[in-house]
């Protein structure tokens, strides 16, 4: 499946931005900055490049450029009393209750800040060395390290061009000499990982499903949102790509249902409300056409488990 690849925008005046993450909402994605990321509530599973390891407040990260990544919250869900195939029968309807979001502060900052010569310049030695293992995803765990970087980024936030590098500068030095740390990936990205991007208005379809497979998707918003005719699009897209638009959907969906199988306590049911599906049963459906078992079958041999 393609990953979907995020342009960062950045102020006019930097190529380095602090931003906030209200609640975890991204689908598996990639950009050309380094991103540093805090987590500042919940908890969940962090997926970096080919490797998974579960965080929580307090839990601090390092992710390379073009690294793909997923950050998947760990919800509470409640369901009907009479959760089971009666349900099924009726049409269940869940209702999320005390949802556990998961929140975030990270620091997004772009490969252009740094000289093209930086793994033979001694003075980024500390650094170049630092964003060579970030390919991998890096956690740190140091005692202390979440509140001196939430204050050296309150000092990021109220300063300016040179001063702002500085801080930015001192930031991955400080992450350089932690004495705990733990790579996340067995395998290193760098930009010989990425895929093509995808032509347009292609890409912008995959962007919309990506950002959107959770909810009710129409035909007519999609094309909207890449400027073109609902026909013309379904054929050139068919045409492009061997599928059709929905078809894609449905491979994002299960995709995602997947991780959640694997990564999480929620019921197959309340996955699949999880995954977009407005119905138990079209999920099952698209479930076994895609990866050939049954959500619970996927389940026990993804885990391990005996039948």
């Amino acid at each position: 499946m393609p990953i979907l690849e995020r342009k960062i925008a950045h102020k006019m005046t930097t190529l380095c931005s602090h931003i906030t993450y209200p609640e975890f909402v991204l689908p598996l994605h990639k950009h050309a900055e380094y991103e540093l990321m805090i987590f500042t509530h919940g908890s969940g599973k962090q997926f970096v490049g080919e490797g998974v390891a579960p965080y929580a407040e307090g839990d601090v990260a390092l992710i390379g450029s073009y690294v793909p990544h997923l950050h998947l919250c760990k919800s509470r869900m409640k369901s009907g009393e009479n959760a089971g195939k009666e349900e099924l029968k009726s049409g269940l309807e869940t209702e999320l209750e005390d949802r556990l979001y998961s929140r975030g502060e990270a620091i997004q900052f772009s490969p252009q800040l740094f000289p093209s010569s930086l793994l033979n310049l001694p003075d980024y030695a500390y650094i170049s060395k630092l964003l060579s293992k970030s390919q991998y995803g890096i956690r740190f765990y140091d005692e202390g390290l979440y509140d001196e970087l939430l204050e050296m980024m309150k000092a990021f936030d109220s300063s300016t061009h040179t001063s702002r590098l500085i801080i930015l500068l001192q930031i991955l030095d400080r992450l350089h000499h932690c004495k705990k740390t733990q790579l996340l990936s067995p395998t290193a990205y760098s930009n010989t990982n990425r895929q093509p991007e995808l032509e347009e208005p292609i890409g912008r379809i995959y962007t919309y499903l990506y950002n959107n497979f959770r909810e009710k998707v129409v035909l007519k918003d999609v094309a909207d949102y890449v400027g073109q005719n609902p026909t013309s699009l379904c054929r050139y897209f068919k045409k492009s790509t061997d599928k059709s638009i929905f078809q894609v959907l449905a491979e994002i969906r299960i995709e995602y249902a997947c991780r959640l199988l694997a990564n999480s306590d929620l019921t197959i049911t309340e996955v699949a409300f999880s995954s977009g599906y407005n119905t138990p049963t079209l999920f099952f459906e698209q479930f076994q056409k895609i990866i050939h078992l049954t959500p619970a079958e996927y389940r026990r041999e993804i885990n391990g488990t005996a039948k």
